[in-house]
């Protein structure tokens, strides 16, 4: 139970999840190719190096908070109480990830690079002067790493991947929606997610509910997560004490249909 605590507090298990969504989009846009000069799949590389950076971003992100005197949940404090060892972590991870830069693509390499610069001015310049828009930058900036990386090795994108992805970003939003309804308890948050989860059902039922093909069943996972979210929202009494496990491991659904 302590491992799965240190696991949680640290967020390693939301970097995970994040790794088992970008999977999915790789296997929605057939990014299983293999990279020329040692033979490594490329989007193993890509895989190890977006959990590894996701991560790294929330560590720093919680580390720069509690450097600017936020201390008011449990990860912050922990992350007060463990800055010299996460510091270490996180400057092992950006080296690791460095290394990994040796056997990308470079598409990949100039995507990063473009989307690195925006993480550093979110974290360095946004979030200190506008915190509000932490709660929307976040989600976009999750999404570019798990539909944007799989989509730029993409050699075509069809319009159900265009679908696909819309689908997901209605899910993370409602997920963070979701943890903002629990910590604030406003009924505009509760409306949100319900029409989010609406939204995703209404876009599976006209799209996606004709076959069994890949593209189908992911959709059907996104759906099934994103009206789980509405049902929790619902018996919010029922989830409130374990809502963030449950949340964040319904996003390593997908891995059942790869």
């Amino acid at each position: 139970m302590k491992i799965l605590r240190l696991i949680y507090l640290s967020s390693l298990h939301v970097a995970l999840a994040t790794g088992a969504c970008a999977a999915a989009f790789f296997e929605l846009t057939g990014g299983a190719k293999m990279h020329g000069r040692a033979s490594i799949p490329t989007h193993w590389v890509s895989l190890l190096q977006i959990v590894l950076v996701c991560w790294l971003i929330y560590i720093l992100d919680r580390i720069l908070d509690v450097i600017r005197g936020n201390t008011s949940t449990e990860r912050h404090r922990f992350h007060f109480e463990n800055q010299y060892n996460l510091q270490i972590l996180a400057i092992a991870l950006a080296a690791v990830n460095i290394f990994l830069l040796f056997f990308q693509s470079r598409e990949v390499i100039i995507y990063g690079l473009i989307t690195g610069t925006f993480v550093l001015l979110y974290l360095w310049w946004i979030v200190p002067r506008y915190p509000k828009a932490k709660d929307y930058i976040m989600p976009l900036i999750y999404l570019a790493a798990v539909v944007g990386v799989p989509f730029v090795s993409a050699s075509s994108i069809n319009l159900s991947a265009w679908l696909i992805a819309f689908m997901f970003a209605l899910l993370v939003f409602q997920n963070l929606t979701s943890f903002a309804y629990f910590e604030q308890g406003k009924t505009s948050k509760r409306k949100t997610v319900t029409w989010l989860g609406a939204l995703n059902l209404f876009l599976f039922i006209v799209f996606f509910s004709g076959n069994t093909e890949y593209v189908n069943r992911l959709a059907l996972v996104f759906t099934g997560i994103s009206v789980f979210y509405s049902f929790i929202i619902n018996n919010e009494k029922r989830f409130s004490a374990r809502y963030r496990w449950i949340m964040d491991g319904l996003l390593f659904l997908p891995l059942l249909i790869l």
